[in-house]
């Protein structure tokens, strides 16, 4: 039987472990492994604690607010991470039968952008698809991975299995009074979602990909919005309110035009009528930029 309570080094090295299981990078896994153990070495040698069971929410946001080792404050980049560290920790004992709480669970950071709304950060989408697949149902990667295809969640609600084509990794998307009709291209971790959950639907090309209620209803979409919620909630994004559901697809069409540098295909690609629109959706100021 494991001990009822650890200290910290033991627990970032056992969240260390389960992180190496999860659908992520080693890039993110390393940045999180670092970020952990300096949290536990931060309460150990900083705060005198030695159990995790200790470990109190103001301790946390000291470690979230403490300067960088140039001695510089954080960004809220790095205090975002910070704070997705220690979750992690304490998630990982959960899963583990140690149940600590979570002393992050009422710590609120400011919003990392100052705009009222912004596309995701690449290892937020990664760390966000982690959390969409570790369900036991499949829609919540589905959705996820339609919303990477550019689908806004009005679309979301009314998507069939028959305008599903796996094969050239493309979902025809209805388009809306705002949105244009296109063809919206599957990431290859977006296909593999979809496949999932399509094995466990009817054949029949009519039925509803996601559901929720009846297309064109605002039950259908409001599902829609809860489905993609949740997910950005349990990776720790619902307290951005510069974040919503369809930041996923800004964050596609910040990366397409990242590599094309065409603001023309870009907003092709997303369904936008107005160039000026579309590089405010993907965070854009063209009047700073030669392009």
């Amino acid at each position: 039987m494991p001990s009822l309570d650890l200290a910290p080094t033991a627990g970032a090295d056992l969240a260390a472990v389960s992180l190496r299981g999860r659908d992520l990078s080693d890039q993110t896994v390393a940045r999180l492994c670092v970020l952990m153990r300096q949290f536990a070495g931060f309460v150990e040698r900083g705060h005198g604690v030695t159990m995790l069971s200790h470990v109190t929410p103001a301790v946390v946001e000291s470690f979230i607010a403490a300067p960088t080792s140039g001695r510089t404050a954080p960004g809220p980049s790095l205090r975002y991470f910070r704070r997705l560290a220690v979750r992690q920790l304490f998630r990982a004992c959960r899963a583990h039968g140690l149940d600590f709480g979570d002393p992050t669970v009422d710590l609120v950071l400011p919003s990392r952008s100052r705009a009222a709304f912004r596309p995701l950060e690449d290892e937020e989408v990664e760390f966000c698809r982690a959390v969409a697949v570790g369900v036991t149902s499949s829609r919540p990667g589905a959705a996820w991975a339609l919303c990477e295809a550019t689908a806004r969640t009005a679309e979301l609600a009314a998507l069939t299995v028959g305008d599903v084509h796996l094969d050239e990794g493309q979902i025809w998307l209805h388009g809306s009074n705002r949105l244009d009709e296109r063809w919206g291209e599957l990431t290859e971790w977006g296909r593999i979602q979809v496949r999932r959950h399509l094995s466990g639907l009817p054949k029949n090309p009519e039925t509803l990909l996601i559901g929720g209620g009846r297309p064109g209803t605002s039950i259908a979409q409001s599902s829609a919005v809860g489905i993609i919620g949740r997910t950005l909630r349990r990776a720790g994004l619902g307290e951005d309110p510069a974040v919503r559901p369809s930041s996923i697809t800004a964050w596609t069409g910040r990366r397409l035009f990242d590599t094309s540098g065409r603001i023309g295909l870009v907003a092709r690609r997303l369904g936008m009528r107005s160039l000026d629109r579309t590089a405010t959706f993907i965070g854009w100021d063209w009047s700073h930029d030669d392009r």
